[in-house]
């Protein structure tokens, strides 16, 4: 297996690319710990009262529109932050997901999606009571990034 680290000034963004003949369990495992080795270190700034903290990424089950602030919601404490989502979705790593207008999810934390039809289909965390909605726009994102991260393990 080879190592190369191509240097670009012009590029916007790091980005790696794993190449190979085929997806096997090793290669898998090499993108896994590639993931995790570069969201491990990411913190997130936010408040709760007039105290300011420091949330690794982890911890963060989902983020939604609280009237000016977006509300970060943890298994229990709920903060917030000054960003917007468009700009979170900017930052944040590929294990968050947009799933409606008002809505980001940690994919890596659901234990459960219930589907409706008719109107937001329900999710819910390991941990915790806590629920969000995905609006039908966004379900088959969902599913589809739900399916390819089962499908990585």
């Amino acid at each position: 297996m080879k190592i190369r680290v191509e240097i670009d000034e012009n590029v916007k963004e790091e980005e790696i690319i794993l190449r190979c003949r085929e997806l096997n369990d090793e290669t898998i495992a090499i993108q896994k710990r590639i993931a995790e080795a570069v969201n491990e270190g990411m913190k997130l700034t936010v408040t709760r009262g007039e105290s300011e903290y420091y949330l690794n990424l982890q911890e963060i089950l989902f983020f939604e529109t609280a009237g000016v602030a977006v509300a970060v919601h943890t298994v229990n404490q709920i903060y917030t932050t000054h960003q917007r989502l468009y700009e979170l979705e900017e930052i944040l790593p590929g294990i968050f997901l947009r799933v409606s207008k008002s809505t980001i999810l940690n994919i890596g934390r659901i234990r459960s999606v219930r589907k409706n039809i008719t109107g937001a289909s329900e999710v819910e965390f390991d941990g915790t009571a806590k629920k969000a909605f995905v609006s039908r726009s966004y379900f088959k994102l969902l599913t589809d990034k739900l399916e390819e991260k089962r499908l990585k393990r």
